[in-house]
């Protein structure tokens, strides 16, 4: 298998293999099954964890012994905390600041995109309607957080 098709690297902590996931926070369940699909697709599926809402992301992220994410996708229209709360409140703290932020968004307009970046998103993909658009992107970006460094946890 080449490093396209599965891009993840394992980390070496306390002496076991672990990997690094991926957290998508989407509380749309038809998308989370879509994009679900595609992490399958590309054989990442064990590296995706799931958050149905804002909320239980932060308390995934602030639970000691879960290992951090190597990427969040973070879907902008969300129930209760908003999307732009909950990255602002990520940013904000000195523990998972450094954690890359991709939103994940239905719109294209300039004010969302400089909103999400004004309170430091990696990254602004639209969503859109073509599943194969959307594998190839999800692949880029995950392909991308691979191979970059990132700081220590």
């Amino acid at each position: 298998m080449n490093a396209a098709e599965h891009p993840t690297k394992k980390e070496v902590m306390g002496g076991t293999l672990r990997r690094k996931p991926v957290l998508l926070v989407e509380s749309d369940f038809q998308h989370t099954l879509t994009i679900s699909r595609i992490f399958r697709e590309l054989r990442l599926l064990d590296d995706l964890a799931i958050s149905v809402d804002c909320e239980s992301a932060l308390m995934r992220l602030n639970q000691t012994g879960g290992g951090r994410p190597r990427l969040v996708l973070l879907d902008l229209k969300m129930p209760r905390m908003s999307a732009l709360s909950f990255l602002r409140l990520l940013k904000e703290d000195a523990n998972l600041q450094t954690i890359p932020v991709v939103i994940l968004a239905d719109s294209n307009h300039d004010d969302d995109v400089s909103t999400c970046y004004n309170l430091g998103a990696a990254g602004y993909l639209v969503k859109s309607g073509d599943y194969r658009e959307l594998r190839a992107k999800l692949k880029g970006v995950c392909t991308y957080w691979t191979l970059s460094r990132v700081p220590k946890s």
